[in-house]
């Protein structure tokens, strides 16, 4: 029963907050009847509220989610280091975490300049675009599955050979650029972030491209390595950093594509 709950709750997100017993039902594949009886207990909770276009969750959530954040220690870890970060750079800085497929933000610093770029908390993003995504594809042993390079922006990476051909450059240097590829006008650096079992998220600077241009990108790469290494170091990570592969380790091309991770 608890796994039928968390379906129909896992049915919302940023970008669909509100979804109707119809598309709960397709996203869930449970039968009509059970659909509808969940709904009602939720709604009875007080975990569901009801809108005219559908179901939403409730704002229990918000309460919930600033208890989870209170007492998660990566956040705390994170917090001051982010701080610093954004205030050495002068731009946004966030730390996303890995999950399967994608990366989920946990925490973000916004610049205190006019003109900002900036992640919401709990926002999902993709793996293969932007440069806190490139470093998880990168370091990552397997790597996840990339089902499709779809076009986001001016700058994603579509090619295969090409994106290859970065995580490359990734794994010998240690951090990431990326000029509009999840967003017109975005640029970014990230690097890896491990703790004692090994790569779990990326941290990353972000900002507006005039801001960001490849005259910046060593300079902002090396800032957000040593802090990257900073809070890998704080939350018991004791290996190499950054965690680059040795050459006669880095065949990742075809390594890669004889586990079929990153597929046509």
């Amino acid at each position: 029963m608890l796994d039928r709950f968390l379906s129909v709750l896992s049915c919302f997100s940023v970008h669909a907050p509100v979804a109707s017993a119809a598309e709960i039902r397709e996203r869930t594949t449970l039968p009509p009847t059970t659909t509808t009886r969940l709904i009602r207990l939720l709604l009875d909770r007080g975990v569901l509220s009801q809108t005219k276009r559908g179901y939403k969750l409730s704002l229990r959530f918000v309460g919930w989610a600033e208890v989870a954040k209170a007492g998660s220690d990566l956040v705390e870890a994170s917090t001051p280091i982010l701080s610093e970060l954004r205030d050495r750079s002068g731009e946004s800085t966030g730390l996303a975490l890995l999950d399967k497929d994608c990366r989920y933000v946990i925490n973000n610093c916004s610049s205190k300049k006019s003109i900002v770029f900036h992640t919401e908390i709990g926002q999902t993003l993709p793996l293969y675009a932007g440069s806190g995504g490139k470093v998880l594809l990168a370091f990552s042993d397997p790597p996840p599955t990339v089902e499709r390079l779809k076009k986001l922006a001016s700058g994603t990476i579509t090619s295969r050979a090409k994106l290859e051909k970065e995580l490359e450059l990734i794994r010998k240097r240690g951090w990431a650029y990326a000029q509009s590829e999840r967003e017109d006008g975005l640029n970014s650096v990230g690097a890896p972030v491990l703790d004692a079992g090994g790569l779990i998220g990326s941290m990353t600077i972000g900002g507006p491209a005039f801001r960001m241009g490849e005259d910046r990108a060593e300079e902002l790469g090396l800032m957000v390595l040593d802090a990257a290494r900073e809070l890998s170091l704080a939350i018991g990570y004791q290996g190499k950093y950054p965690p680059v592969r040795e050459a006669n380790d880095t065949n990742d091309t075809k390594k890669h594509d004889k586990h079929e991770k990153l597929r046509d």
